[in-house]
């Protein structure tokens, strides 16, 4: 049988959850933010083949080994067109705010819809307002949904940011509470929980 695994490693000075999702011998890293050897090192231990580097949103804390990675794999880099553009804005992706030197990523594939990587399903949902362009991974296989800063343990992305938008993360809130899976909850930063979990407890799901 095909084994599938979801490993988190926490990562940079704004412990930001990077995961590795496997399906037999292949895996994609979802929002590698820092530390490429660590995950590099990861990936040699459990004797994987990376097939794609999958981005939530553009800023610098998710983005920031990205370019090693791509580099060193020779793998291609999947968002929306958002966060194509963001990726390319050293001031929208925060860069210089929080790594202090300028930071952008080059030729990144547009997504939209669902992606097929190492036979692995990953289903976009797009729900800006935490940043423009983030987006949800919905991995079919292992019910698992990779909500980057759109949601997290009892909260949600802040606003404040450049591209941030109250408007936009109320719709993108609004479009979670109608998901009809109950989906174990995979975000940027903090611990795991549950789609029922948040309708029940998050306070920015309780409208």
């Amino acid at each position: 049988r095909i084994f599938y695994m979801i490993k988190r490693l926490v990562v940079g000075p704004l412990q930001e959850n990077c995961y590795i999702v496997s399906c037999g011998h292949n895996c994609v890293i979802i929002d590698p933010g820092d530390e490429a050897d660590h995950i590099i090192l990861q990936i040699k231990k459990d004797h994987l083949e990376v097939k794609g580097i999958l981005l939530t949103h553009g800023h610098f804390d998710h983005i920031g080994a990205v370019n090693e990675l791509k580099a060193y794999y020779h793998a291609d880099v999947y968002a929306t067109k958002d966060t194509k553009d963001m990726m390319l804005n050293w001031d929208e992706n925060l860069s210089i705010m929080i790594g202090g030197e300028k930071y952008i990523v080059e030729d990144v594939q547009i997504i939209d819809g669902t992606i097929m990587l190492g036979g692995m399903n990953f289903k976009v949902y797009e729900t800006p307002g935490h940043a423009k362009g983030s987006c949800l991974y919905y991995y079919e296989q292992e019910n698992a949904l990779f909500t980057g800063d759109t949601l997290f343990k009892g909260g949600c992305g802040r606003i404040d940011f450049p591209t941030g938008s109250q408007s936009a993360m109320m719709q993108s809130l609004s479009k979670i509470k109608q998901f009809t899976f109950d989906a174990d909850v995979y975000p940027g930063h903090g611990p795991q929980s549950k789609i029922s979990l948040e309708k029940e407890n998050n306070p920015y799901l309780s409208f």
